[in-house]
């Protein structure tokens, strides 16, 4: 993947092809730990340096291309040679591998879009899955220390951790790549006893890669190891929800003093605390949200069912007003008795003749039409009624329209289709001609009806 990568990236920057071509050449002939090859080494790293600091990223690209990829087999069967930084010095493989990570770190922040725009879709998706999967651990690991876990400095192990953590979703990768490394790589020894025995010139050879016993016994080294203890108990574990394992793990440390140990199950509390009160917090929120939806869907069923009581409660209204209706002819008339003096005045044997006589002047009164003013008022009564029955379904029947056309705007759609229909139809000629004689001979059949009616009514 790393030379499919590096290859991309180099044929997409057309513009330094032919110099990268040139110095990986010069630098894979020198790299030998011969001092011309250690300068045309720092010469790249200063140039990559100066091309990143300007966020000329792709150039910077290809500046480190030819340190960091091994050179091509020309031959079948040819062992291929290693590149030119596993044979550079320890402080020109941290500069460069620092400086190669924190490129990567940069282009995946430039986004998918500016990225595939600047490298190339391929290039930038290569680049990203390697932060996002975790391959690029592998890569420093094979390319600038033979494949050695152990052998791997200290600031690129941060480096590397630093960008999983920022950039991988998973922090599976890390745990494990990190776990390999506590476990391959010593510890380091400030016994000063130990540094006294050791003979001279046994330090370690700063050309070649730090072995387990070389640059890993002074206080720097110390700090270092700290510090990947810190990323591993304090933020890679806590991520993959390790918290009971990084307590263990905390405490079970020889390289932490108690005044760290405890600084560090601090923090190591304080951070699980927070997250549980941000699960909690969600948990509210989530809550809250849920009952507030709940809220709205009962007050929304609330008004459905104010609604439907108020429409059937005007059908029912209108039904009364329409089917109940009642006019003067309906009124009982009853028996009219006379306003005479009481009874109890006039004698018994005359009592008969006043009552056969009221109720045959009430039956004449039943049997006689109703007075012109009587029948008048009666007719002014009813027509208002009829008025307003008739206002009430109008009113009734624009309701209903309404709330179909709201339920079903299909209707309302085919009713403007319909009269669009009509009005084409209309501005016909023909049509406008047909109807007007249709009209005009119904107007004609009309006047010669009431004609006819008005002779016989004279007649």
């Amino acid at each position: 993947m790393s030379r499919t990568f590096i290859d991309t990236a180099l044929i997409e920057s057309s513009t330094d092809i032919s110099h990268s071509q040139v110095l990986r050449s010069s630098i894979g002939s020198l790299s030998s730990s011969s001092p011309r090859g250690t300068i045309q080494i720092t010469k790249a790293c200063t140039q990559a340096s100066n091309l990143f600091l300007t966020r000329r990223l792709t150039e910077a690209l290809s500046a480190l291309a030819p340190i960091i990829e091994k050179p091509l087999v020309e031959e079948i069967g040819e062992s291929p040679e290693s590149a030119p930084i596993a044979n550079a010095s320890r402080s020109s493989r941290i500069k460069i591998w620092s400086l190669y990570l924190t490129l990567l770190n940069a282009i995946i922040e430039l986004g998918p879009e500016e990225g595939k725009a600047t490298f190339g879709s391929n290039v930038w998706r290569d680049i990203a899955g390697k932060a996002r999967e975790g391959t690029i651990w592998e890569e420093v690991v094979q390319i600038g220390y033979n494949g050695i876990e152990g052998n791997v400095d200290a600031e690129v192990v941060i480096n590397l951790a630093t960008l999983l953590l920022s950039q991988s979703p998973s922090q599976s990768i890390n745990q494990q790549r990190l776990e390999s490394y506590l476990s391959t790589s010593n510890p380091p020894n400030l016994e000063v006893a130990d540094h006294l025995e050791m003979p001279h010139g046994t330090v370690g050879n700063e050309n070649g890669p730090s072995s387990n016993t070389d640059g890993t016994s002074t206080p720097r080294d110390l700090a270092l190891r700290i510090k990947i203890l810190e990323l591993y108990s304090l933020h890679v574990l806590p991520r993959n929800d390790e918290w009971a394992y990084a307590n263990e793990f905390i405490n079970m440390s020889d390289i932490l003093d108690e005044d760290r140990r405890e600084a560090f199950l601090q923090v190591l509390q304080s951070l699980q605390d927070e997250k549980s009160n941000d699960h909690d917090q969600k948990e509210s929120l989530s809550r809250e949200r849920e009952e507030r939806l709940e809220r709205e869907r009962q007050e929304i069923e609330r008004k459905r069912l104010e609604e439907d009581r108020a429409r059937d409660e005007r059908l029912k209204n209108v039904q009364k007003v329409v089917g109940h209706k009642r006019t003067e002819s309906e009124k009982d008339y009853g028996i009219d008795y006379p306003n005479s003096a009481p009874a109890s005045s006039q004698p018994s044997s005359h009592l008969s003749k006043p009552v056969v006589r009221s109720v045959k002047d009430s039956q004449s009164k039943n049997s006689r039409p109703p007075s012109t003013t009587s029948s008048k008022k009666s007719e002014a009564t009813g027509i208002f009624k009829r008025s307003v029955a008739m206002m009430n379904a109008l009113q009734h029947l624009i309701w209903n329209m309404t709330y179909s056309l709201s339920k079903n705007p299909m209707l309302l759609l085919r009713f403007v289709l319909f009269l669009m229909g009509l009005v084409l139809a209309l501005s016909r000629r023909d049509m406008k001609d047909r109807l007007g004689r249709i009209t005009g001979s119904g107007w004609d059949k009309i006047r010669g009806t009431v004609g006819m009616g008005v002779k016989v009514s004279y007649i």
